[in-house]
């Protein structure tokens, strides 16, 4: 054979050495002619070639796997290209090239959240027909996980945002995100350790009002701490949040009670100036500008005032939306006066007590033959009233029907205003049992 194709080559070589001699278009159609018969005489000749490709790339095939019935997906990969040597017919594998290959990794075995050797086997994805003598490499390692979604809370994380003086940032529970919570997407394993996620905010300078940050920036946590795995391996459903900072404005405000059901006589600034404040003045943080100067803790009841009695008070309770407590004083106790003080009960028989406002066409009769009430002031006072000193009353403006009905007794003191009735038996407002009789001339 090769004793044939040297013949061949030699009568080739002469007839080129003859044609060289003559003109130059017939050398240059001799070049053209050489090369066309070199290439009939090597796929003759050589029908098999070998070939090989490089940067083919990988897949991993899940096709009707149990993997990818339940959601597993490829998290890694030891090799995203390989090496391929083929062999083949010339017309077969002659101009392939990495693009018309693909390196394909079954993942039929794959059942657990775990690392796995996979080998490769070679497809053509235009379908020509060759022989596969060598991969490199010829296995991967994977690592496969299931891919699940879990929605997660968002909390803030500011980064160099402080308020400017005078003012003071809401504590965190105060920030609010919109949205409050994302959808994240991903590998089993971190999915299911993420406790929360933070919004995180950059800033710079101070604020002197409250304030929207825009950020798309998430952060993992995992009871508080921050997940230190790769984020790309996760995705989220939202890609923008707005939080709002709110920034109080810090001012002192005084503290007041409110007095209720004194006798019309009594002096309720002077009895405001005897009672003790535990806090008397708060220190307090405004949503907004602070435009008051004193504040209203709650209401006394001058029927329930004894001496020396203590009302407690919750900031919770009293102080307006908007509104902290810096001094994280939580209660304020108000105590009423107890020095130089008396009680003193006077009865007051049923002629003794008035009807007002009663309402014409009735004749009313007081059944009851008399109450008790106490009352308490100072002892100088206290000496000089009886109970022709001390007005009792019926209010009637309200009635509306016959027969017989219990009505509340007023009590005024004229001619003192530190005396106040703190009723009796137990009952705030001590009440007359009235009879209402229909005149015979209505």
């Amino acid at each position: 054979m090769f004793d044939a194709i040297k013949k061949i080559f030699d009568r080739i070589g002469s007839f080129f050495a003859h044609l060289f001699e003559k003109d130059v278009f017939i050398k240059i159609g001799s070049i053209v002619a050489a090369i066309v018969i070199w290439f009939g005489i090597s796929i003759s000749e050589y029908p098999t070639i070998s070939q090989v490709i490089y940067n083919v790339p990988v897949s991993i095939s899940f096709d009707g796997t149990y993997a990818e019935a339940n959601g597993f997906q490829a998290m890694t990969s030891s090799a995203d290209t390989v090496t391929v040597r083929i062999e083949g017919e010339r017309g077969q594998i002659g101009n392939l090239k990495a693009d018309d290959l693909v390196a394909v990794a079954s993942a039929e075995n794959v059942m657990y959240a775990t690392e796995y050797k996979l080998p490769l086997e070679i497809e053509c994805k235009t379908g020509r027909i060759f022989e596969v003598k060598e991969i490199d490499p010829p296995i991967i390692t994977a690592t496969f996980d299931k891919i699940v979604t879990k929605e997660v809370s968002l909390v803030p994380e500011l980064t160099d945002i402080k308020a400017g003086d005078g003012f003071i940032m809401g504590d965190a529970e105060d920030i609010v995100i919109v949205p409050n919570s994302v959808n994240i997407t991903g590998p089993a394993e971190i999915v299911n350790s993420v406790t929360s996620a933070a919004a995180v905010v950059q800033g710079n300078g101070y604020l002197t009002g409250s304030t929207d940050f825009k950020t798309s920036n998430v952060k993992l946590m995992n009871e508080g701490a921050a997940i230190a795995d790769d984020n790309e391996m996760i995705t989220f459903d939202k890609s923008e949040f707005t939080v709002h900072v709110p920034v109080y404005t810090k001012g002192t405000v005084k503290l007041n009670v409110r007095i209720t059901n004194a006798p019309e006589s009594f002096n309720t600034d002077q009895f405001k100036e005897q009672l003790e404040f535990s806090v008397s003045e708060l220190e307090v943080a405004v949503l907004g500008e602070n435009s008051r100067d004193s504040l209203d803790i709650g209401t006394i009841d001058m029927r329930e005032v004894d001496i020396g009695s203590e009302f407690t008070f919750s900031t919770d309770d009293f102080l307006p939306e908007g509104y902290q407590d810096l001094n994280e004083v939580h209660t304020v106790v108000v105590k009423c006066p107890s020095e130089g003080l008396v009680r003193r009960s006077i009865h007051f028989t049923n002629s003794s007590i008035q009807l007002v406002n009663a309402p014409s066409g009735y004749d009313f009769n007081i059944v009851t033959s008399g109450v008790t009430p106490t009352f308490i002031g100072p002892e100088s006072s206290m000496e000089q009233i009886s109970s022709i000193d001390v007005i009792a009353q019926i209010d009637m403006l309200d009635y509306d029907g016959g027969g017989y009905d219990k009505l509340p007794i007023t009590f005024s003191i004229p001619s003192h205003s530190d005396i106040w009735c703190i009723g009796s038996d137990g009952a705030l407002s001590p009440k007359a049992t009235i009879e209402a009789k229909l005149r015979e001339d209505q």
